[in-house]
């Protein structure tokens, strides 16, 4: 499948988006793995597998390196290039889709299928405050604005690693500017003594056959 989207959503940080239509295969003989990257694919299956490949490989791609860096992982997960500690990444994936994210600041993406599930959910992350701001839209841009609010707490979330926190209490969205294909938001993450204020960045783009997905940046 071509290439979905690749932009630079702020300063010296580019963003991609791969539908993956292609067999692990594809990816796996175009990307030299680590030992312990071999390994963590060892215990992969089916779906995720191919996801973990491609979402890798996509990554590769928006470094623009010769020669792929491998990826390493902390006590948390949080993936960074062993080799060159001063180039940042993050990844995720939704529904056959990945995302790549890479900047020379910390951050953080993700990406969300919209799916009809997002507003029974959203009482779980959205505060009350948030909550209150969306109910102002029509019905149609609530259905956005969930999704946003998802993909914007779940890419600070990434860029924070270090787990724990909790999305209505710990994290918040503010100035959310949403023109229904773009838009922007301030966030803030608050954890006991730990403070962080963010940008973020939205896109909603439709992918055909298969429906419409929203994404999120942070720094």
């Amino acid at each position: 499948m071509p290439l979905l989207l690749t932009n630079h959503p702020f300063e010296h940080t580019t963003f991609a988006l791969w539908q993956v239509a292609e067999p692990a295969e594809i990816f796996e003989n175009d990307l030299p793995l680590s030992a312990a990257e071999s390994e963590e694919l060892r215990g992969l299956r089916n779906k995720r597998r191919l996801e973990w490949l491609a979402s890798r490989w996509l990554l590769h791609k928006t470094t623009g390196a010769p020669q792929r860096m491998p990826l390493a992982k902390n006590a948390f997960s949080k993936p960074f290039f062993l080799d060159q500690p001063d180039l940042y990444c993050s990844l995720s994936h939704s529904h056959g889709v990945v995302g790549a994210l890479t900047s020379i600041q910390a951050c953080g993406c993700d990406i969300q299928m919209m799916v009809e599930k997002m507003p029974r959910i959203a009482p779980k992350f959205l505060s009350e405050r948030e909550s209150g701001f969306v109910k102002q839209f029509d019905h149609d841009t609530q259905f956005e604005l969930f999704h946003l609010f998802w993909t914007a707490k779940e890419s600070m979330y990434k860029q924070y690693g270090l787990k724990a926190l909790d999305f209505r209490r710990d994290i918040e969205v503010t100035n959310v500017h949403w023109d229904g294909q773009n838009g922007t938001a301030n966030g803030m993450v608050q954890k006991d003594t730990y403070t962080n204020a963010y940008h973020l960045k939205f896109g909603k783009i439709e992918i055909e056959s298969a429906g419409n997905l929203i994404w999120a940046v942070c720094l």
